[in-house]
């Protein structure tokens, strides 16, 4: 008797406790990546042009002042799981949104505000293995709005196949279409990582970036990197640079190399911001006319009417870095961390910026305990975005 009656209140206490659960209508969220948006600043002091060409006594002097606004968002998420549930595959969809307005400064005329826009998708596969694929397809027009002028279109890809050996080694190889060296280039994209991307590493993206992260808590962390920046923008003819006067546009292009220190600071789970600061170097600045280069051969731009290169200097970025939305648990999954990294290292489209991977956890020197709650987080208190 007393064990049918233990029974019977077992069962109870078991229907109630389910029938609280399913009144709480737990729901998980939909995806693995925040909604981040950037926004970023960059300048560069004005250089004398000290030779006795036409074109540079014009213009007198090159600085730069530049803002970058960059979003991506999740738009799908596909999740799948071996029959055992032992290996966790996805596939992510995001879109991208990419914003630029740069002023190239010249004491001898006055300033033209060169804007870049693009709306653009990208597509990564976690195969729930070793490898990890990202493609990503950003088209964007270029436009000088200071004068009345017609917009350019191109468009900048990106396809990698990465590979996880395990958490502390991963290659990539892959192609992408860039505008970042002032000109169109198709080019390999090759990379290397050594160390886990929670803690200190080694990460060299060519053509994008090499990095040696260093994080020192999880609020804060530095990093030594050097990294190309650069494009092809419309620009107005108004001022009579170009010596056709029927040429209402020309394409003005630039690039060089940043080498600096950047400190990213982690204020709480929806706000970010860094400073950066280093030497640029490589400089150049190049005007290319349509009239000369009709052909767009994927050899680029070969015919230009001037150039100039610039000797190093300083210069100055801050950015700031807002997230939305929560998301499922992932901590300490290799793929996931490397899917990541992906979005991080291609976030800026062809503006090669960065987020500072700040969806990546690093490691405190709290009990796993509290970490073990990390891994049921998905399964209360979700507000989806």
């Amino acid at each position: 008797m007393l064990i049918t009656l233990s029974a019977v209140f077992l069962f109870l206490n078991q229907s109630k406790a389910q029938s609280a659960f399913d009144s709480l209508k737990i729901k998980m969220a939909k995806h693995y990546f925040q909604t981040v948006i950037v926004m970023d600043g960059y300048r560069k002091p004005n250089q004398e042009i000290k030779d006795t060409s036409n074109i540079s006594k014009r213009l007198k002097s090159y600085g730069v002042n530049q803002f970058i606004f960059s979003l991506n968002t999740p738009i799908a998420t596909i999740d799948r799981f071996s029959k055992d549930s032992s290996i966790r595959k996805n596939t992510h969809i995001l879109l991208t949104a990419n914003y630029m307005r740069l002023q190239p400064v010249f004491d001898g005329i006055p300033t033209h505000n060169l804007v870049k826009l693009g709306i653009g998708g990208r597509m990564i596969i976690n195969t729930g293995k070793k490898a990890v694929w990202f493609i990503d397809v950003s088209p964007f027009v270029t436009k000088d709005v200071t004068y009345p002028s017609a917009p350019y279109f191109r468009m900048a890809s990106t396809i990698v196949y990465s590979h996880n050996v395990n958490d502390r080694f991963n290659w990539r190889i892959g192609i992408t279409k860039s505008f970042l060296w002032g000109n169109r280039y198709y080019l390999p994209f090759i990379g290397l990582r050594f160390g886990r991307l929670d803690k200190t590493n080694i990460s060299i993206q060519f053509p994008r970036s090499i990095n040696i992260n260093l994080p020192v808590n999880r609020k804060l962390q530095f990093s030594i990197y050097t990294k190309p920046q650069g494009g092809m923008f419309n620009f107005s003819n108004h001022d009579s640079i170009y010596f056709f006067p029927d040429s209402k546009t020309f394409h003005f292009t630039r690039y060089e190399i940043n080498t600096g220190f950047r400190a990213d600071v982690r204020v709480n789970s929806w706000f970010n911001f860094y400073i950066a600061t280093g030497f640029s170097t490589k400089n150049n600045i190049t005007f290319y006319s349509e009239r000369a280069n009709p052909s767009k051969s994927a050899s680029g731009y070969r015919v230009y009417f001037y150039d100039k290169d610039f000797a190093p200097t300083m210069f100055f970025n801050a950015g700031l870095v807002l997230k939305f939305g929560k998301t499922r648990s992932f901590y300490n999954d290799k793929n996931l961390y490397d899917a990541i990294d992906l979005n991080n290292t291609i976030g800026g489209g062809d503006n090669n910026i960065s987020n500072g991977n700040t969806q990546i956890l690093i490691p405190s020197k709290q009990k796993q305990q509290e970490y073990n709650l990390k891994s049921v987080q998905d399964l209360i208190d979700y507000n989806d975005f």
